[in-house]
């Protein structure tokens, strides 16, 4: 038989006195879970990912599930009778044929930068599509970035035109600005330019 420390006999078995927490442990595990609830609040908050990249000047971002890889510049091969500022061709990506197209063309985002020291070379960018895969040329590639929902902002009306017609809102990144484009017009409007 079990007994208290004040001599009182005790109805928990021994397993179960050494399991109970006393007041201290006890403040302890709410303290810790109390910090385990913030933290799976904050994570939930930061539940928005986007791959971060620059064309010409400007820093853009898609969603992360959209894009398949990033690989080295590869040749693109012109299409015959085909002279589309949007559809530069097709790409050899790991033996098949994928149709590459410039973004700059179709968001009006100028003429690619002169890289700058230290900058990282041009990147290949795949997009997993699912009308099928698209490569374009990225100036520059950041990759994933992870951020809170709250802390995009509208677009302002200094963006150009075209760019602003595809762009779901801005995105504090330090000292930048990442313009965050909308998959889904920006794939459908690919898709009506190359078709």
């Amino acid at each position: 038989m079990n007994s208290h420390d004040d001599g009182e006999p005790s109805s928990l078995p021994a397993w179960r006195e050494r399991a109970a927490l006393p007041p201290l442990g006890a403040l302890r595990c709410f303290e810790a879970a109390a910090r385990l609830a913030q933290g799976a609040a904050r994570q939930q908050r930061a539940s928005a990912g986007t791959f971060v990249f620059r064309l010409g000047e400007e820093w853009l971002g898609l969603p992360a599930g959209l894009i398949d890889e990033v690989l080295e510049l590869r040749p693109v091969h012109r299409l015959p009778h085909r002279r589309d500022a949007v559809l530069r061709g097709l790409v050899n990506v790991r033996g098949r044929l994928t149709v590459c197209v410039a973004l700059p063309a179709l968001l009006q985002t100028g003429a690619p930068v002169a890289a700058r020291a230290g900058a990282i070379a041009r990147r290949l960018v795949v997009l997993a599509a699912a009308e099928g895969a698209l490569a374009f040329e990225a100036d520059e590639v950041h990759g994933s970035h992870r951020f809170d929902a709250e802390e995009v902002r509208a677009v302002p009306s200094t963006v150009a035109h075209a760019l602003a017609r595809f762009a779901t809102g801005v995105l504090p990144w330090g000292e930048r600005r990442i313009g965050l484009l909308d998959d889904g017009l920006l794939l459908h409007a690919l898709n009506r330019q190359i078709s």
